[in-house]
């Protein structure tokens, strides 16, 4: 734990370095516990949300800053330090800054967006199910402790006697920061842009169809499992369509996606799934070389179908939303490495340069709905 909560005490110190003793104990103390103490009525929590929303786009015409991070990784979006801020997650102009736990601030800043307190707040309660201890919020401060911050230690033995309660900013950094988040799970605070997207399309109560695309390594399966247990969605893998080596034409190696059965991916499941009818399909094995068996997806008002060329033209699949995950060549090897361990060289010589080719070719990335880089999401271990 001392290892995750100390660069990020450490990044928060550079990029806010008005923060006080009580400032501290309150990244630590969100850090444990996230949102629990807050949480009471979604309803409540949707329209505090909306107002705060309000105030802020009325202080960003008004000329002010808003509620945004400092420091160059918010504006790069790469979230290259431990503690930075991931980046614009697209609508709503909402950054996601890691604070340990597995949580993150999303800070609130630009236009106001209809849906957005509904689905902010409906995330927000749910990540109140995130649970602490007092054991957990006292190791952390205790890494505050090494820190030799002004005043921290007497500010702390206050602060235990009184029973380490939960603690509001400082009124030095209100007045230096402005201060407007909401701490989630980390995985809501980073994809909040394509949650809110769906979020709008499962509110429509109509049939749709979701694209995940891109980069091998960049997390697309891990993002259609996050979706699916949000919004219980049927979800559908392009690695299931795979063409026999037997079918596939002279020369696939070449082409970007030639290894695909777009027609039988057309017609088991994207034809059904649009129109609301349960889908029936049997998966290929590449390790058994052969379809298995047949399975069947209950009906569902949202289908997603996850990874690489989800959105190539051939499908012509009618996406009610396209969303294209990215990564740094760099943290793609790394995961990659982590994940495929003896094959790595085989994505590297051949998987790799077909997805860039076919990014390139199709200009999949100017035609995407919702664009996540994900490089600084997966600091741990490889992303599927």
């Amino acid at each position: 734990m001392q290892e995750d909560f100390l660069p990020i005490v450490r990044a928060h110190a550079a990029r806010y370095p008005q923060m006080q003793p009580q400032d501290y104990a309150k990244l630590a103390y969100q850090s444990e516990y996230g949102p629990e103490h807050l949480v009471t009525d979604e309803a409540e929590a949707a329209a505090a949300i909306r107002a705060e929303w309000q105030a802020l786009a009325g202080e960003d015409d008004a000329g002010g800053c808003g509620a945004r991070p400092e420091g160059p990784a918010a504006e790069s979006g790469k979230g290259s330090s431990p503690a930075g801020p991931i980046g614009p997650a697209g609508a709503g102009g909402c950054w996601a800054e890691p604070i340990g736990g597995g949580l993150c601030r999303l800070h609130l800043a630009g236009p106001v967006l209809p849906d957005a307190p509904e689905c902010l707040a409906w995330l927000f309660c749910r990540s109140a199910e995130h649970t602490g201890t007092p054991e957990g919020l006292g190791r952390r401060l205790e890494v505050l402790e090494t820190l030799h911050i002004p005043h921290m230690a007497g500010w702390l033995t206050s602060y235990r006697t009184r029973g380490m309660p939960a603690v509001r900013h400082s009124p030095l950094y209100r007045a230096a920061y402005r201060p407007h988040y909401r701490v989630l799970l980390a995985g809501y605070a980073r994809y909040f842009a394509v949650l809110l997207a769906v979020y709008r399309l499962c509110r429509a109560g109509t049939p749709a169809l979701v694209s995940i695309d891109g980069r091998c390594g960049s997390g697309k399966s891990s993002l259609a499992a996050l979706l699916q247990r949000l919004f219980g969605c049927r979800v559908l893998h392009t690695d299931d369509f795979y063409l026999p080596p037997a079918q596939r034409a002279p020369g696939w190696e070449t082409q970007p996606g030639g290894n695909m059965d777009f027609e039988r991916l057309m017609r088991e499941a994207i034809r059904p799934a649009l129109a609301g009818q349960p889908i029936d399909y049997r998966a290929y094995s590449c390790q058994q070389g052969r379809l298995l068996p047949p399975q069947r997806l209950a009906p569902a008002p949202l289908t997603l179908l996850e990874g690489s060329y989800s959105q190539h033209p051939a499908l012509g699949a009618p996406y009610a939303l396209r969303v294209l995950l990215h990564c740094a060549p760099e943290e793609q090897a790394r995961r990659l490495k982590a994940r495929e361990e003896e094959y790595f060289e085989t994505f590297q010589t051949r998987w790799i340069p077909l997805e860039e080719g076919y990014f390139a070719r199709y200009r999949i990335p100017e035609q995407c709905d919702v664009f996540v880089d994900t490089t600084g999401f997966f600091p741990d271990g490889p992303a599927a």
